[in-house]
């Protein structure tokens, strides 16, 4: 056996490693999340402000709170091995994500923490301090040092943590208005994701209260069960080396069915239309939010079928987890059960919307030309419409042709490419009897006046 010497990383170049794991401000607030429901938290608060310009994000709990080891042993990259055997409701699993999270949004990192006969604690990363000392030297706070911090919300709290984001990486250079604008805009996309991603635990007798800058989060079900139109479909256990999971179906309702702001909540049209597919919760939170992990293509008619997955936390390995906990790999034998699972949400999507599109086009004044054969589809005017006929005959026999080119026209100038892709983003606004028929009327009978 060769000589053994130490190799460990080198702190800056570990330090710019870990900042680039591939989070973004949502996932990267989830991840912190995390913890603070690990903790048993019944309250979380994110906050943003701008402060001479250099905005700072707080993320706070009413959890159990640490004592001082405990948070110093938390603040240690990887403080956990991923292999141990975990609570159910344990969200974590490398005991990196506080930190990793942290790191690929800001240059520092504080957290203050209390616990029940613990007192406060409070320790710092500061990124720019690693680099320039090339160590990986962490700062433990003083109570007097904690007290004295402007962005402390965590006093007067019995148990409780926060994060506390500063020196953040995605506004530099960027006037104070203009980062007021963008923070409040990313506020309100975290807030979606929250909604989404943590809706089951918004709900019920142990739910959690989530407020975004004071204002409380409500959930978002994906599967907007309860709602007219929403089908239920099969629960099915799939048995694994590592235990069981529940794959159940869902079909939810046509856009019809949905009041414009839930439409306007879930994305609109191309939003739900690209989030068909698997929902993939682990331990109640949901891990990945629609497509069908190759196993079928997105298709507008399949746009109303949503799978449910429940892994539990055991299954992290056989399933992959990853440290931002956003990715999944679903083992052979689960994909080749889903395989099979899938076929019947799907064709009963397919056959929603098909119905759909015949109720739709039962009307006196358009004939569609499904040509199978020829592969053809046509939207022809109905030559048959009784006032159509009583028109042209009071126009007389001469006014035929005339009345045959601009119906030939009207049909071939059908804007179908623009009413396609209004009905998939906008299907919503599109309101035919919104249309000002009295302006309408008034040009008929002016351009009749100047005629004559």
């Amino acid at each position: 056996m060769g000589r053994l010497v130490t190799a460990a990383p080198d702190p800056r170049n570990h330090i710019s490693m870990l900042s680039s794991i591939g989070y973004d401000l949502k996932s990267a607030v989830a991840d912190i999340i995390d913890n603070s429901i690990t903790a048993q938290a019944k309250n979380i608060w994110i906050d943003a402000s701008v402060n001479l310009d250099s905005p700072s994000i707080s993320i706070k709990d009413d959890g159990v709170g640490m004592d001082k080891k405990e948070l110093h042993q938390n603040m240690i990259i990887g403080c956990k091995n991923p292999a141990d055997e975990r609570q159910p409701f344990d969200l974590g699993r490398f005991g990196s994500g506080m930190k990793t999270a942290s790191f690929s949004q800001a240059r520092k990192m504080t957290v203050i923490t209390s616990k029940k006969e613990g007192g406060i604690a409070g320790a710092t990363w500061n990124l720019d301090v690693v680099e320039n000392e090339n160590e990986w030297l962490l700062e433990i706070l003083s109570q007097k040092e904690i007290l004295q911090l402007d962005i402390i919300k965590i006093k007067g709290q019995e148990t409780g943590t926060q994060v506390i984001w500063e020196n953040l990486r995605s506004y530099t250079q960027e006037s104070h208005l203009d980062i007021e604008k963008r923070l409040a805009a990313n506020m309100v996309e975290i807030g979606r994701h929250l909604s989404i991603h943590f809706h089951r635990f918004m709900q019920g007798k142990k739910k959690i209260n989530f407020f975004i800058n004071g204002l409380r989060i409500v959930p978002i079900d994906p599967f907007m069960t309860g709602r007219k139109g929403y089908v239920e479909g099969p629960e099915t256990l799939l048995r694994t080396t590592s235990g069981k999971i529940s794959v159940k179906v869902h079909q939810i309702p046509h856009h019809s069915n949905i009041s414009r702001d839930e439409f306007e909540a879930l994305g609109g049209a191309q939003e739900i239309a690209r989030k068909q597919g698997f929902y993939i919760y682990r331990a109640d939170r949901l891990i990945i939010e629609g497509g069908w992990q190759g196993l079928a293509r997105n298709t507008q008619l399949g746009n109303l079928a949503r799978v449910e997955i429940n892994i539990p936390v055991s299954m992290d390995r056989e399933w992959s987890t990853d440290v931002k906990k956003s990715s999944l790999q679903m083992p052979p034998k689960v994909k080749e059960a889903l395989r099979n699972l899938i076929g019947n949400p799907l064709e009963k999507s397919k056959k929603a919307n098909i119905y759909r599109g015949k109720k739709d086009k039962a009307n006196d004044f358009w004939n569609i030309v499904d040509n199978k054969r020829e592969n053809l589809i046509t939207y022809e005017i109905d030559p048959n419409n009784s006032d159509l006929l009583n028109l042209i005959k009071r126009s007389g026999k001469k006014n035929l042709s005339t009345f045959h080119q601009y119906l030939k026209d009207l049909s071939l100038n059908l804007p179908i490419n623009h009413i396609f892709n209004t009905m998939s983003s906008r299907p919503k606004e599109i309101q035919q009897q919104e249309i000002d028929f009295k302006k309408i009327k008034e040009a008929l009978e002016e351009a009749w006046k100047k005629d004559k």
